[in-house]
């Protein structure tokens, strides 16, 4: 088990927006860290869109802006246990920073979990033996689609209660 490397103010502690804004697709941006970005738009097309309920981009801005969510994808940068990762440095401070934020933000870390550094942010979800591309299928199903799942029966609960209100 780790120790959090700081406690949490449950008062600050961001919030699900499940209700979207234009109730359009979830916009889930991908922040590479030590990843090729050629090779990630060439496969982006295999993400699951479930029929426009989700649509996926690259941020090019440490924000994000406009994304619902934001998952980072780091890349280690050291060969062995032990040495500095400097993708790791970059992934791990912006996930400070999405604590004091209302968007989920986690990090996809693309090695094993003795390459993790030993200060880290949020939620690190560790690809081990897997490959990064089916890791972030099996992260996106076991986070996201509940996400999805939450949003549609707000949006629902809205719409039973515009009904009744228009009657």
């Amino acid at each position: 088990m780790s120790v959090p490397s700081r406690s949490f103010r449950f008062d600050t502690m961001p919030t699900l927006d499940i209700t979207h804004r234009n109730h359009g697709s979830l916009r889930i941006a991908l922040r590479l860290w030590g990843f090729d970005e050629s090779i990630v738009k060439a496969r982006m097309n295999e993400l699951p869109a479930l029929n426009g309920l989700v649509s996926w981009e690259i941020a090019h801005s440490p924000n994000a802006e406009g994304a619902d969510m934001v998952l980072h994808l780091v890349n280690p940068s050291r060969p062995a246990p032990g040495a500095f990762c400097w993708n790791c440095l970059g992934a791990n401070r912006a996930m400070v920073r999405s604590l004091e934020t209302s968007r989920t933000e986690m990090v996809l870390f693309a090695g094993t979990a003795d390459q993790l550094p030993r200060r880290r942010a949020g939620h690190w979800a560790v690809a081990g033996s897997l490959p990064t591309w089916v890791a972030l299928h099996t992260l996106f199903r076991s986070h996201l689609e509940c996400h999805l799942m939450l949003r549609a029966s707000a949006q629902r609960k809205q719409e039973r209660e515009h009904k009744i209100n228009d009657r």
